[in-house]
């Protein structure tokens, strides 16, 4: 025999002890989320050992096939199981007895004795990450993304969640998660605490409680069914594998409704007590209101179908009203009645919607809750008569309709939205079930506001498709499958008129268009006109919409993850958009201009968003004089004077041409622009220069004439001002920003334009906060994304800028602006941009020393070694660089996609000239770049004392952010 070393004696003890616990644990002891089998399931494992499974828990022969199981066999030959597992609970004994509190019940010891487990499975696996299933993981390391919280993250599963305000008078609320589980591993139910409700002051993170473990859990709700102001879980469970094999409500026990008791601590290690309500085969939906009686609490209960495969037969719709002893109301309903109230009605409802009651009724059908329902009949609205004392309902929409051999029409989730006068103002919903369409129902001239509204069903309502599968795509052929889940409205702008966001599971994988969140604003409630905003591109099953952090309101989400039906390409995760996310970049709608022809300016926190014109929506006069600029063909606005420079958006009419000052530079940001140079050659100027070189942005026509493309132009102008310093610039307050977006009553008109001088902006609105924005440098060091200190010390300055996007329906995004100032010697360090998706280029206006610009690792370096990066040896030797020399601007950095060759002798493959490769996050994929400043490294970064105003030389430049569709060519 071989001799042992300490690490190989700890985990033969480690092995073999386990077959005590794991060889074959009881139903209940799997089912306790304290045991130590479902502890090892657990997210606490997880964050222990860095990894997931997603299958059941096996034997200890197959536990972590990377690793346990090897050694497993080889302890099986040197001594007997029995020895070392009593060993190696002597060893475990012994150092509890050194442990505070060792006292504790006995499901802390356990949570106890499994962290010393892994502890020695750490030190036993050197590192290594140890797997408890047999199964084919898909470990991909979420990549964080800065704008969001992280709530929870490489969950097992991911498919339900919802706010939860564990008391009624709670603040703040937490958040309950959970997937649906495995066939043979239970699902954690799981409270989210909220920093803002921990225990200890100053909390930053989110704490996980597990309080149920279930088989198949699908929907949940809330109330206080004890009277003591917790708020008790209403919820659903043991639904089957899939709906194809449902648990049947009469032979297992399938469908079944539970209320967990709550214990009145958030931070109790107890189970929550379950109790019995009742079952319904296929139950998918809940929703707790008051619907025949205001008294107690109701629950209305809805089997997505009636049994296994049955997609046309109709589901009951339940309603279960508890009932309570006097003598022990607090302990909570003692039974509960249960009453169908439509039987033959309704198939595959997806959602439910519940409509409060309305204000200050005391008597009337509107004194009691009524619900929206969303299934293959649409959308309809079940309410109680109280003068017919019978339950009735009518239809608002039917959806979407039939189409051959798919059996998803109608509807699939569904919310109303409210304006300040109007509690029932608009209807979202996605359809069909798990479709690619969203829709919004809105009121016809004569529709009365509030639930009235509801009452007379489609005699009231419009159907608006606002994206369908032009914008999403095809469903799955096979499965019928789309991408949307759910739906549901906030006011984001605290304005007083809803917007609703939908959330994307990822359907098809590799579209990401198809996963993450859009934010949908009402533009034009009467015309049903409304702009789509993306606010996250991770997969997003539900969404959970409340104010997490403040009083705006944010929207934490679940990945949509249900292995064997859809997965993403990411472990799923719970996170949550902040409000700052959300409420950007679109404005109210009384901001809406009379028409879309116009510039429009709104302030974005310490950015402006600008609405701008398609050009194409814009004429160029073909019978004009020469020296004569229509003003048809053309809207322009200035923004600002930096370095020099008066800086204008404009947006130009196809094949118009302006003329300009030719010590002006223009950096396109949609279409082209075309220019003769000194020779008389045409150049054609989009946007970008090819990949990894620099080309000018200045004027090079003779007479600074400048030419849209046949599909228009959007550009920067930089316009030359006579008399102001373009540098060099030797402090900060040498670049100072003033704010030139004009005064509200100056845009009132567009005037003919004069040949050169095109200061006249055009028709349009200027938010009134616009024109009192103070513009200013920000030290990097100072933001928050740069809290980690890396950048301490740096003369590294940033101004977060302007946000464009066309101002039409689509909202469709140009892109987003933001300036930068580094200093001598310096650099903006090495990064990549992997949590927001973009296409980036720089534009540099003043480049301090000359030979300023941008240097790259190759695309096949995965890693840099951050202690060398501000060394010059270690950066010249690994990097590749392009100067970009002031008015210059250079080409893409970031990976390109190949494609086949169809050329007959070409090489197999060619590249494309800038189509990015992504990130499985939907990210592009660049190398490790950097901006660095002139003579970098010939002083040690970052340069102490800073350099005085003899010495220093700022480099300026502007960040130009496109999407990714501007860049597939």
């Amino acid at each position: 025999m071989s001799v042992l070393s300490v690490n190989q004696v700890l985990l033969v003890f480690f092995v073999l002890s386990n077959f005590k616990f794991y060889s074959d644990p009881s139903l209940e002891e799997l089912r306790s989320p304290y045991s130590p089998a479902s502890y090892f399931q657990s997210d606490a494992c997880t964050r222990i050992t860095g990894c997931h499974h997603d299958a059941p828990l096996q034997p200890m022969g197959t536990l972590c096939a990377n690793g346990i199981a090897h050694w497993h066999r080889h302890a099986s030959s040197l001594l007997s199981k029995v020895a070392f597992s009593l060993l190696f609970e002597l060893l475990l004994a012994a150092t509890w007895l050194n442990i505070p509190g060792y006292k504790e019940p006995g499901f802390l010891m356990h949570s106890r004795l499994n962290s010393l487990r892994i502890s020695v499975l750490r030190i036993m696996c050197g590192g290594h990450r140890a797997v408890l299933s047999s199964s084919k993981l898909t470990c991909k390391t979420l990549i964080p993304n800065p704008r969001e919280a992280l709530v929870a993250h490489n969950l097992p599963d991911g498919y339900w969640l919802q706010a939860f305000h564990f008391h009624k008078k709670d603040e703040y609320p937490d958040l309950i998660g959970y997937g649906l589980g495995f066939q043979d591993k239970s699902a954690t139910i799981t409270l989210y605490i909220n920093p803002k409700n921990a225990e200890e002051p100053n909390a930053t993170s989110w704490t996980a409680i597990p309080i149920r473990t279930m088989d198949y859990p699908v929907s949940m709700s809330s109330a206080d069914l004890t009277g003591d102001g917790f708020n008790d879980i209403i919820i659903c469970d043991r639904y089957g594998p899939t709906m194809s094999n449902l648990w049947d409500a009469n032979n297992n026990d399938g469908g079944r409704v539970q209320w967990l008791s709550n214990p009145g601590s958030r931070f109790a290690k107890e189970e929550w007590q379950a109790r019995r309500i009742g079952n319904s085969t296929g139950m998918h939906r809940l929703e707790v209101g008051h619907f025949t009686r205001a008294d107690n609490f109701q629950i209305l209960a809805i089997p997505i179908i009636p049994k296994s495969n049955d997609l046309t037969s109709p589901a009951p719709v339940i309603i279960f009203t508890p009932e309570y002893s006097t003598a022990t109301a607090v302990a909570g309903p003692q039974t509960w009645r249960r009453d169908v109230l439509f039987s033959c009605e309704f198939r595959l409802i997806h959602d439910i919607k519940v409509i409060p009651a309305a204000t200050g009724a005391i008597d009337g059908d509107d004194s009691l809750d009524s619900a929206l329902v969303a299934g293959r009949e649409g959308i309809s609205h079940l309410y109680f008569s109280k003068s017919a004392k019978a339950w009735r309902y009518v239809t608002i929409g039917t959806g979407l309709l039939p189409s051959q051999d798919n059996p998803y029409w109608g509807s699939g989730s569904v919310d109303v939205g409210r304006t300040r006068d109007d509690p029932i103002a608009y209807i979202a919903t996605c359809e069909g079930f798990h479709g690619n369409v969203v829709s919004v129902y809105i009121k016809k001239p004569d529709a009365p506001k509030g639930r009235a509204s509801l009452l007379k069903g489609s005699e009231y309502w419009t159907r608006i498709v606002l994206d369908d599968t032009h914008f999403f795509g095809p469903l799955d052929p096979k499965g019928h499958t789309g991408t949307i889940h759910h739906v549901a409205t906030g006011d984001f702008d605290g304005k007083g008129v809803d917007a609703f966001a939908i959330a994307c599971m990822g359907a098809p994988i590799g579209k990401p268009e198809n996963e993450g969140i859009y934010i949908y604003r009402p533009i034009n409630l009467e015309t049903g006109r409304f702009s789509r905003m993306k606010v996250s591109n991770r997969s997003a099953g539900r969404l959970a919409i409340a104010a997490f952090t403040n009083t705006k309101l944010d929207i934490a989400s679940i990945s949509y993850y249900v292995p064997g039906y859809h997965t993403g390409p990411e472990r799923p995760s719970i996170r949550i958009d902040p409000n700052d996310v959300l409420s950007t970049p679109v404005p109210p709608p009384q901001f809406e201009a009379k028409s879309r022809d116009d510039i429009r300016a709104h302030r974005l926190d310490k950015g402006v968003l600008l609405l701008i014109p398609r050009p194409s929506t814009l004429t160029a006069s073909s019978d004009a004089p020469s020296t004569v600029i229509s003003a048809s063909a053309f809207r322009s606005m200035p923004m600002i004077i930096v370095a020099g420079y008066r800086m204008h958006v404009y947006v130009v009419a196809p094949n118009a041409t302006l003329i300009l000052d030719k010590r002006d530079a223009v950096k396109v940001m949609h279409g082209e622009v075309i220019m003769k140079d000194s020779q008389g050659v045409s150049v054609h100027r989009g946007l970008a220069p090819d990949r990894h070189k620099a080309a000018t942005t200045q004027i090079i026509s003779q007479d600074g004439a400048l030419t849209a493309g046949p599909s228009g132009a959007v550009f920067l102008r930089m316009e030359y001002l006579s008399g102001a310093s373009q540098g060099p610039f030797r402090t900060m307050k040498d670049l100072p920003i003033a704010n030139i977006f004009p005064q509200a009553a100056s845009v009132s008109q567009q005037s003919q334009a004069p040949p050169v001088d095109h200061d006249v902006p055009g028709i349009g609105i200027i938010d009134p906060d616009v024109n009192a924005m103070k513009f200013a440098f920000a030290k990097v060091e100072t933001l928050d994304w740069a809290s980690s200190g890396k950048w301490d010390g740096f003369e590294f300055y940033n101004m977060t800028g302007f946000h464009v996007f066309f101002g039409d329906d689509a909202m469709d995004k140009v892109c987003h602006i933001q300036l930068w100032t580094l200093g001598l010697y310096e650099t903006a360090r090495f990064h990549i941009h992997d949590t927001v998706p973009f296409c980036e280029i720089h534009c540099c206006i003043a480049n301090g020393g000359g030979t300023a610009g941008m240097r790259w690792f190759p695309d096949s370096v995965t890693s840099i070694d951050e202690s060398k990066e501000l060394t010059e040896p270690y950066v010249s030797r690994n990097t590749e660089r392009v100067v970009v020399p002031a008015l210059h601007e250079h080409g893409p950095l970031w990976k390109v996609q190949s494609e086949p060759s169809t050329d007959a002798g070409a090489p197999s493959t060619t590249m494309f000239r800038a189509k990015p490769k992504l990130l499985p996050n939907g990210c592009v994929d660049y190398p490790w770049h950097a901006w660095l400043a002139s003579r970098f490294g010939e002083r040690a970064i970052p340069v102490k004392p800073p350099l005085n105003e003899q010495e220093q030389s700022f480099d300026v430049w502007l960040a130009f952010e496109f999407p990714i569709s501007s860049f597939q060519y």
